[in-house]
């Protein structure tokens, strides 16, 4: 598996430890520890929004891949055309089938077998 780093996603991260860092190295009951504390909930919030907009994109991907295929795919064969595990594709899948955008084929099949279509 190859490591790669989105340097887009340590912003967050970073603000939410430099705000807690601040926060621990001044006194209590002073508008500098409030602000620490503002600080590192933003970045909380920031790293919060990062990892939504990383399911986004990947739902986004899987509406792709069915969008090629005309009479659907298994959970297994999206995983292997994206590089993802079985688990993450159906969780993409039953989000997006809940919103409407996709429909499974058949009940009663394992993960790997489930197959899904894009809604009409």
């Amino acid at each position: 598996m190859k490591l790669t780093v989105d340097f887009t996603r340590i912003p967050g991260p970073a603000i939410a430890a430099l705000g807690a860092l601040s926060a621990f190295s001044v006194q209590p009951n002073t508008t500098d520890f409030a602000a620490a504390l503002c600080i590192t909930a933003s970045g909380l919030l920031l790293a919060f929004d990062d990892v939504h907009e990383l399911g986004l994109r990947r739902d986004r991907r899987v509406v792709a891949h069915l969008a090629k295929t005309s009479d659907g795919a298994r959970v297994r064969q999206i995983g292997n055309a994206l590089s993802l595990p079985d688990r993450t594709v159906a969780r993409s899948l039953d989000r997006l089938a809940a919103d409407g955008l996709v429909v499974r084929e058949a009940e009663g099949e394992s993960l790997p077998m489930r197959s899904y279509r894009l809604a009409d």
